[in-house]
């Protein structure tokens, strides 16, 4: 696991710290979680932490303190990420593999295909949540221009993010399926991306049109209709897109790398693919649209996308940026909800 201090530091001594008893729940034991804020240890387990629902305290501490610790009540547990990660594991089971998510234990390709799997999954749920929306517009009148222009911003994100993924496919795994099977294979794939295209291009000008519409009115309506069937399409041509590509050629990526070894390249560089892919997908992975990637997964999920970051980006700066992002929106998310359940 990664550093966050420049060298170890004795076990820290627990301490008081003051916390909000408004985010404590009875049913919880109170939990902190001390480490510096810039720490991707203190991000993983922050995030762990969050989509467990445990309710928590951050309390952020310099570098030079040492690295990350956690107190359940009066008990304070020390040690490496893996093993923090396990302890959360043991008291909060639910969702499960919180530490495995971060053990390096998987190759290469079994990475690789994990990564394209979940962005698969990701994607699906997108367009069955705008597909969703919409056929609740249309059943209460249509809605307004604010929820219009709130579609077309998430549309545009999910798009964004389908092309990177797209490219990312076409540019680094379709090569090196081609020389471990039949081409024919890729070559249904890249058609399949070149089929989706114009559907996608035509929900984006649909939702466009719907912005400057008159809620409610017969064409308005009728907008809501068409664009309805045109995601469900949509929906129907991704599902079959990503269960071909995950039975027929994710299967292919260990026999691709072992390929490349027997043709001189080593083990470390088809390590790097994984970072290929970060790179390739560089929008993804920024903290603009990498909250919106990962509410589509599901937490487990999410935890497991975490891990596979987390060994692959090797700027670190970049690390933080991007799981700093991810942990404001799901803390201003649990304050929502928190709120809402608050007794009047």
């Amino acid at each position: 696991m990664g550093n966050c201090a420049p060298k170890p530091k004795p076990k820290p001594r627990s301490r008081p710290a003051q916390h909000s008893s408004s985010l404590l729940k009875p049913d919880f034991p109170a939990v902190r979680l001390y480490g510096p804020e810039s720490c991707p240890i203190s991000s993983c387990l922050r995030l762990a932490l969050l989509y467990k629902s445990v309710p928590f305290q951050f309390v952020p501490r310099s570098p030079l303190l040492g690295l990350p610790f956690l107190q359940f009540g009066a008990d304070t547990v020390v040690g490496a990420a893996d093993s923090l990660l396990r302890e959360l594991d043991s008291r909060f089971p639910r969702p499960p593999a919180a530490a495995t998510a971060l053990a390096d234990t998987t190759s290469a390709a079994e990475e690789v295909a994990l990564v394209t799997a979940l962005q698969h999954r990701s994607v699906e749920r997108h367009v069955e949540e705008l597909a969703r929306w919409v056929t609740e517009m249309a059943a209460g009148g249509g809605g307004g221009k604010g929820e219009a222009a709130r579609m077309e911003r998430s549309y545009g994100q999910l798009v964004e993010v389908v092309l990177e993924h797209a490219q990312m496919e076409e540019r680094l795994l379709f090569p090196a399926f081609e020389s471990a099977a039949d081409r024919g294979v890729c070559k249904v794939a890249n058609e399949e991306h070149a089929r989706d295209l114009p559907i996608i291009n035509g929900i984006k000008e649909d939702i466009k049109s719907m912005v400057v519409m008159a809620a409610g009115t017969p064409f308005h309506q009728e907008a809501l209709l068409s664009l309805s069937q045109r995601l469900k399409t949509l929906e129907e041509h991704f599902k079959g897109h990503f269960q071909e590509e995950e039975k027929n050629l994710l299967p292919l990526l260990d026999m691709a790398m072992r390929s490349q070894r027997e043709e001189g390249e080593d083990e470390s560089s088809s390590r790097s693919w994984m970072e290929q892919v970060l790179v390739l997908m560089e929008a993804t992975h920024s903290p603009r649209l990498f909250p919106f990637f990962m509410a589509g997964l599901l937490p487990e999920e999410a935890m497991q996308y975490v891990g596979l970051v987390y060994r692959q980006t090797a700027d670190q700066q970049r690390l933080a940026s991007m799981l700093r992002s991810l942990i404001t929106v799901l803390e201003a998310k649990q304050s929502i909800v928190g709120h809402l359940r608050q007794p009047t």
